[in-house]
């Protein structure tokens, strides 16, 4: 009994190495999107919108396949959803130019960031998602040779 619950604690552990590394090259990846943006006073603050809308699609379309995916990819699951989609994605981002548009008084910029950033991140979500399924069907028929089912 003694040595399962041992196992499970170093599983815990082990998993961490995993979101790190992922972490690092999200932060990376991050770093290297926002620098595509050119920095001047806009509306929409676009680099923080876009990252989090394909983050939201990413993710969506990993979930679709290692939850549909035989196997244990816990490691997987923690480098690319927790680690990697984790540090690209800002939710602090959203918050600070929300405070900002508040801070200004500008209600309805404020609002239209709200509405669109959860309404893009969903569709891109289910897109995701989606997309994942199609992907994850298209390689078992190549693979088996049978059409399968969402």
């Amino acid at each position: 009994m003694q040595l399962k619950a041992y196992r499970s604690n170093l599983d815990r552990w082990l998993v961490l190495p995993a979101i790190a590394l992922g972490g690092a090259l999200g932060a990376l990846l991050r770093f290297g999107w926002v620098s595509c943006f050119p920095l001047r006073d806009t509306t929409i603050p676009w680099a923080i919108f876009s990252e989090n809308i394909l983050g939201a699609f990413v993710l969506g379309w990993l979930l679709a396949i290692f939850i549909r995916k035989r196997g244990n990819h816990r490691y997987i699951r923690a480098f690319f959803g927790t680690g990697l989609i984790g540090s690209f994605t800002t939710f602090s981002g959203i918050t600070i130019d929300l405070a900002h548009y508040y801070h200004n008084a500008s209600y309805l910029l404020l609002s239209l960031y709200i509405l669109l950033s959860i309404t893009a991140g969903l569709v891109a979500a289910f897109a995701g998602i989606w997309a994942g399924r199609t992907t994850l069907n298209a390689y078992r028929t190549k693979k088996t040779g049978k059409q399968m089912h969402s």
